[in-house]
């Protein structure tokens, strides 16, 4: 029997890796259970190397989104539709932080044009690559982030003064609710083990450690470090001395939707 009852009341997906993502209304497993379109994309610096938010804040202003055959570059300057293949194949460096080195990955560049907007977005010597299959499934990665409705209340709350878009900052792939609507308890997440929707089980892994990329505006695309310093609070409460914990990563059992209002079992570990 399930312990809770719940929903999914939003779908996120992140084209590319750092940018910022698109709320969807359905997100589609493939046969390994990793979200079909998601950070299949990334961005690297003049060395070579898979950067990221936290070096370069102002990657949250580039909005990514998938439509039809084209990955789409948002900015509040500019638009750009990127072809979903080809480009000019290369070797990107991505950092293992298993084995304290880098990974040689490979890679197609997307072009100029893209290496221009980027640059315009950030002030930095930026590409946008297209990342192979192996370079996606690395070991360190996990296929989706779940996040309860009440635990971004909570840190809404715990917020002085208040901040916005707060489900951009977390960046979950999937938030659940109550199914009667209200948010769920706090923090239920860190206790789940496994919860079913429809054919699919989604097992958990272990909890996401947050990082400097909580504390970037969307917006603006700026560090604002009372974030961070909320979410340090409420998980030293409920875990002191670990490192940050909001959410929770998950594995599918396979291939499959998820949709909006889905209802899902949820199975937790009382400890």
């Amino acid at each position: 029997m399930a312990d809770l009852t719940a929903r999914i009341s939003a779908l996120w997906r992140y084209p590319v890796k750092s940018c910022a993502g698109e709320a969807v209304d359905e997100l589609v497993l493939d046969d390994g259970g990793w979200p079909v379109g998601d950070r299949e994309w990334g961005v690297v610096d003049a060395a070579g190397e898979l950067t990221w938010m936290g070096a370069h804040p102002r990657l949250a202003r580039v909005q990514a989104a998938l439509k039809a055959d084209h990955l789409w570059l948002t900015t509040p300057d500019a638009r750009l539709a990127v072809p979903l293949d080809g480009g000019t194949a290369i070797t990107a460096r991505g950092w293992n932080g298993q084995r304290q080195d880098f990974d040689l990955l490979q890679a197609w560049d997307a072009g100029d044009a893209a290496a221009d907007l980027l640059h315009a977005a950030t002030g930095a010597p930026l590409r946008l690559v297209r990342l192979s299959l192996p370079a996606r499934r690395r070991p360190m990665l996990n296929a989706l982030h779940l996040l309860g409705d009440g635990s971004l209340q909570a840190w809404r709350e715990a917020l002085t003064p208040a901040l916005d878009r707060l489900t951009e900052r977390a960046r979950p792939n999937l938030v659940l609710t109550a199914e009667d609507g209200e948010p769920l308890t706090p923090f239920i997440e860190d206790l789940i083990t496994e919860a079913q929707v429809g054919a699919l089980t989604l097992r958990r892994i272990g909890v996401c450690e947050r990082c400097l990329m909580t504390t970037v505006d969307p917006t603006t695309g700026e560090p604002q470090a009372t974030a961070l310093e909320a979410l340090t609070r409420l998980s030293q409460q409920r875990a002191p001395g670990a490192p940050v914990q909001f959410g929770v990563y998950v594995s599918a059992s396979g291939a499959g939707p998820l949709r909006l209002g889905d209802r899902v079992s949820v199975a937790l570990a009382f400890i």
